[in-house]
């Protein structure tokens, strides 16, 4: 894969280079660029299969840099040192990134699942910079799902429930539909923290704005909006209570 690194950090980027020299030798780095305006200048000139790209660099960020660009076709992972709250934002709109210190087992992962990965939808790019500065209240509602097509783009009050399927998870929707996802539920829940999600059995995260009824015997289960009943873990029912008990 012919590749470039985009980053205003020289340490950053000899350090990326060196990562991918020893472990990912199905990659060739062919330029580096410090910013933005570098970065536009050799995709034209190297069209690359894979970009790593900085979010934070001066003259041009990486979110202006992808603007000027009329389409992406090329595979993206964003190198970045945002805190974890801020990543929660990549997942939402499905794109790939690596935490600055760059892990060499993480970079392989990366890199194997960019060779997989369908291309990049624009709206992905619209979501992860709204979750990041969040400035839309329409769009903190999104979130992208990846298939084997492409990405669809799910309101979070159409999500009923979440259902682990070993390494998949199931979202059953409110319009009675299912979508199977080449993600873990722990990811799923890490990705959906805070936002009226929980995880009520170790096979289940709910969203319990579409709870319709809590039934207590039998061990306890819910009834959710679409006749859906799932058992409460007896460790999880007692914080479910009080969090039911404030909506």
């Amino acid at each position: 894969m012919k590749t470039i690194i985009i980053d205003d950090e020289p340490h950053c980027v000899g350090y990326l280079h060196v990562l991918l020299q020893q472990h990912c030798p199905q990659t060739e780095v062919v330029a580096t660029a410090g910013n933005g305006q570098e970065g536009l200048s050799i995709i034209q000139q190297f069209a690359p299969e894979l970009v790593f790209l900085d979010v934070e660099m001066p003259v041009m960020n990486g979110f202006r840099m992808l603007e000027e660009l009329v389409d992406i076709p090329f595979q993206l992972i964003f190198t970045t040192a945002y805190d974890r709250y801020a990543l929660r934002a990549f997942k939402f709109s499905a794109l790939d990134y690596l935490l600055k210190p760059i892990d060499p087992q993480e970079l392989k992962n990366a890199v194997n699942r960019a060779r997989k990965a369908p291309p990049i939808d624009a709206q992905q790019l619209t979501l992860l910079k709204h979750h990041i500065h969040q400035k839309n209240s329409v769009l903190s509602n999104k979130i992208a799902i990846p298939s084997l097509e492409g990405f669809t783009f799910l309101s979070l009050e159409d999500i009923v429930t979440c259902e682990s399927e070993s390494n998949y998870t199931k979202f059953h929707l409110k319009d009675g539909k299912n979508l199977l996802v080449s993600r873990t539920l722990g990811d799923v829940e890490d990705t959906l923290e805070g936002k009226g999600f929980f995880r009520i059995h170790k096979q289940f995260l709910i969203n319990l704005n579409h709870v319709s009824k809590y039934v207590k015997s039998d061990g306890g289960y819910v009834v959710m909006s679409n006749n859906q009943t799932v058992a409460i873990a007896r460790s999880r029912r007692e914080e479910f209570v009080l969090l039911f008990g404030k909506l």
